[in-house]
């Protein structure tokens, strides 16, 4: 069989529709459902209510992506490698947001939870032996996927790939992987994305691939020491900084510096001042995608970019997401906020009753009575 996926792609038409690709105009991560899931299957089905659902619609987004730990559906011992069990509850989740009338991205989004950590969800694909196992399972993963209609249903292989010693080498097993997928879900739209956590980067220097049924991603957290200020997942330097405000300026993160006893920390604060975050350098490094995507003419999409709340000033941070937000609209870029009712979020939930930050929904342009 010829692959549809190698090859060079520049200059050659979108086979993505303006009516699919509008489906993904403006989205929210669903963390902490099939991704950090909840331990029975009755706390999966009940992690988010239909009144959630409703609400996601009701706010103006047009689709949600569902983070999935490949060991929540994966079972080596089945002959398909798929836990059939699991899945049901997965299948469960697809129609209830179906229902909804929203579409759908399923991201892969950790090899496995319990063999990596929050920097790297990805490093398992760096054994070539692991790869055979996960090119086979998402083959078999997309035959089963692939009973949802195609105008809704969007398949996202591998969240944030890291490669940190060679990010090239994760474009041969990305390839690999679209090509398997290909073979048995002609139809269905695949997310691509570049190595070094989907950066921005690492999508300039692709190649497109010769497949035209393919969305391009990437995630934008920057600045990163605003964006993830207090964070322990990440950066040790990160995790001691508080009130960070943007736009960044010398002067406007001096009282910030002055309360800071790491020196690694308070290097990249007087380093974010100087780079003068605001709403235009926002602009133009999304703006650097956007041209990227119109010089091959192909989709894309960015289905991560969002705010850690416990920290950032809360003006400021709803500042960040509008100016964010309004560049990838100015570019055509659709969006997905990293995420619903957690640490990131732009719902508090209260038992079961979901209750909208307002500030951050308006920042969003979302519907807000």
């Amino acid at each position: 069989m010829v692959s549809m996926i190698g090859g060079m792609a520049a200059a050659q038409e979108s086979g993505v529709s303006d009516e699919r690709f509008s489906r993904l105009a403006k989205g929210i991560n669903l963390a902490g459902w099939f991704w950090y899931a909840p331990e029975t299957d009755d706390g999966v089905r009940n992690r988010f209510h239909d009144a959630d659902f409703q609400l996601m619609h009701d706010l103006g987004f047009t689709f949600v992506r569902v983070p999935i730990d490949l060991d929540f559906v994966l079972d080596e011992t089945s002959d398909n490698l798929l836990d059939a069990e699991k899945l049901a509850l997965l299948d469960e989740g697809i129609q209830r947001l179906l229902d909804h009338d929203l579409a759908i991205i399923i991201d892969l989004h950790s090899t496995s939870l319990a063999d990596s950590d929050a920097s790297n969800y990805s490093g398992a694909l760096e054994d070539p032996e692991f790869v055979d196992v996960f090119v086979e399972f998402w083959q078999a993963f997309a035959t089963h996927l692939k009973q949802y209609d195609p105008e809704w249903v969007f398949f996202g292989p591998m969240n944030e790939p890291v490669f940190e010693a060679d990010p090239s080498a994760w474009l041969p097993i990305q390839e690999r992987l679209l090509t398997a997928i290909r073979e048995v879900a002609p139809d269905h739209t695949l997310i691509a994305t570049g190595a070094m956590w989907s950066s921005r980067e690492t999508l300039l220097d692709m190649t497109p691939l010769a497949d035209p049924n393919i969305i391009y991603d990437f995630h934008f957290y920057e600045p990163f020491v605003f964006t993830h200020q207090g964070a322990t997942w990440t950066w040790d330097a990160v995790a001691s900084m508080r009130d960070i405000p943007y736009p960044s300026s010398p002067e406007a993160v001096q009282d910030a510096v002055d309360t800071l006893r790491n020196p690694e920390a308070k290097a990249a604060v007087l380093d974010y001042g100087e780079q003068r975050w605001d709403a235009a350098k926002v602009e133009a490094e999304i703006g650097r995608v956007a041209a990227w995507a119109d010089e091959h003419n192909v989709r894309i999409i960015s289905t991560e970019f969002g705010t850690y709340r416990p920290y950032a000033p809360y003006a400021d941070r709803a500042a960040w997401i509008h100016d964010t937000r309004t560049a990838y609209e100015k570019f055509g870029i659709g969006w997905a906020m990293w995420e619903y009712d957690e640490s990131f979020s732009v719902v508090l939930q209260s038992g079961s009753r979901p209750i909208v930050d307002k500030t951050i929904a308006e920042a969003l342009g979302l519907n807000v009575e």
